[in-house]
């Protein structure tokens, strides 16, 4: 019985892997078509003014494409450096979307080494507290968010820190209980907290074993 319960989760999580990777490939395709289609209307133009908007209306669809691909699941399962990987992921978050908002994002990790689902779940659970951290934090105005990740005992724990005003407590909405779904599938827990400085999403996940790299910190903030 617990044989087949085994095949039966892992033959799920491989039919929602490839769900995920159908879709990812639509929204990848979209994004070219999109751009694809300014590009042309900007060639098409005679009028300087509206030809620099187009472009740099898709300059930041190629941003936000750049930004869909660093979240992609992983292509072969193998082991992968956690710091890195979360790293390219707020690098091009910022881009895409903080810069413009003149939000300053700060990574500080330990470089350790997890298998590749698991970084790439890990790295969907910070990109989506990153987003409310700017959403609901931050006010979509400027500011700065710190992330921060480190291993203890067998536990990595994750924050993610704004400097917002202080934060009312509202009902959950959709972007947390996805935040606690894939939280959940990785054996953990995470909760909030709200202070005078802002809030902060906390997130705790037992880990086997990790191997450690050592330490990456890493700013970014508005990009031309």
């Amino acid at each position: 019985m617990l044989e087949s319960r085994s095949v039966a989760k892992a033959t799920v999580s491989l039919v929602s892997l490839a769900l995920v990777e159908e879709l990812n490939h639509r929204v990848v395709n979209e994004y070219a078509e999109a751009i694809s289609s300014l590009s042309l209307a900007a060639s098409s133009t005679g009028d300087p003014i509206a030809k620099a908007a187009i472009d740099r209306a898709a300059s930041r669809l190629r941003d936000h494409a750049a930004a869909h691909r660093t979240l992609m699941p992983p292509a072969v399962p193998d082991d992968a450096d956690l710091g890195a990987h979360v790293s390219r992921i707020c690098e091009a978050f910022t881009r895409a979307t903080l810069a413009q908002r003149r939000v300053r994002l700060v990574l500080t990790t330990a470089e350790v080494r997890l298998p590749a689902d698991q970084c790439w779940r890990i790295g969907l659970i910070l990109v989506e507290l990153i987003r409310n951290a700017a959403r609901h934090g931050l006010g979509g105005s400027e500011g700065q968010i710190s992330v921060s990740i480190e291993e203890r005992i067998g536990i990595l724990v994750c924050e993610v820190r704004d400097n917002g005003r202080p934060s009312v407590r509202t009902v959950p909405g959709r972007g947390q209980g996805l935040i606690r779904g894939l939280v959940n599938e990785l054996g953990g827990r995470v909760d909030w907290s709200f202070t005078v400085e802002g809030a902060v999403a906390t997130m705790r996940i037992p880990v086997e074993a990790p191997t450690m790299l050592g330490d990456f910190s890493a700013k970014w903030s508005e990009v031309a």
